[in-house]
């Protein structure tokens, strides 16, 4: 006779069952590509024909390459712009619209359409507003500022492209926020109330302090997106001008399927996977000590 699981195995079953898919998905697409990239790069190949062994050649000519460190600080860059303009904008959006009525439910849908809009979509609209006779210079110049080259520009075409980030996933991360907004006891924010606590005094000693494990999946969450950027960057730009918007991962891809330096294009792609990975930890240690 088959014996009957008690309720705590079932629980436990359950959730093992909920989360296979998603390791399924991990191992798929993040952890058997990080091997490739590591096998790869120690071989030189075109993408068609043998492979050719090379050890760690491709690893150790990195360092000296001078486009490599080029897109690695346009990626801090733009980490540095998109990270903490991201979790500013999602956290006051989700403290407009936590309280649910009528008029918070159609805000609500309206920041998080750009949600559902294709990426490739998006970045098409941005570059013809940003064109020389596009919308936003007819703007600038009918209340007379000059016209601006925006992605023509050295300096102005990374924050186009943050911008363009930005859009799309404030909406995202404002969800996110209102569920950890929502978990908060009322009564917390009532006998503060009562003590003579203000909006801001609340806010910072007792919403920020117990949204941090939300706010840690936020800047992880931001931290890969924004490593990982690449739909908007091939759209817009391209890399240019002059490699301004050149990120490690766009590099990789260039390098991989623009000049056919598979065995390189992955050993990049490898260390950009190492610095993603420090990254994080470095967040989670971050947040762990400060709670």
């Amino acid at each position: 006779m088959f014996l009957r699981p008690n309720h705590r195995t079932l629980r436990i079953l359950t959730g093992y069952l909920f989360v296979i898919p998603d390791f399924v998905g991990l191992l798929i697409f993040f952890i058997v590509p990080a091997f490739l990239a590591v096998y790869l790069g120690l071989h030189e190949w075109s993408g068609v024909g043998k492979m050719r062994y090379v050890g760690f050649v491709n690893f150790r000519s990195i360092p000296t390459d001078p486009i490599f460190v080029k897109s690695l600080l346009v990626t801090l860059r733009l980490l540095a712009l998109f990270i903490p303009l991201n979790f500013l904008f999602s956290l006051i959006l989700a403290l407009l619209v936590q309280i649910p009525d009528r008029t918070t439910s159609v805000f609500r849908t309206i920041y998080f359409a750009p949600v559902a809009v294709s990426s490739v979509s998006i970045g098409l609209i941005w570059k013809f507003m940003c064109q020389p006779n596009g919308i936003l210079n007819v703007l600038l110049a009918s209340i007379g500022i000059e016209r601006q080259p925006f992605l023509g520009s050295i300096n102005q075409a990374l924050p186009v492209l943050v911008s363009t980030i930005l859009y799309q996933s404030v909406g995202y991360f404002m969800v996110i926020f209102i569920a950890g907004l929502n978990d908060i006891p009322q009564e917390i924010y009532e006998a503060a109330k009562v003590d003579g606590a203000n909006f801001l005094q609340s806010l910072r000693f007792i919403t920020l302090p117990l949204l941090k494990p939300v706010s840690l999946f936020v800047l992880v969450t931001s931290l890969l997106n924004a490593f990982q950027v690449f739909d908007q960057i091939q759209i817009l730009t391209g890399g240019g001008p002059a490699y301004a918007t050149t990120t490690v991962v766009f590099y990789s891809y260039r390098l991989a399927f623009e000049f056919y330096k598979f065995g390189y294009g992955s050993a990049i792609n490898f260390v950009a996977f190492l610095i993603q990975m420090v990254m994080s930890l470095a967040l989670f240690r971050l947040m762990r000590e400060e709670k």
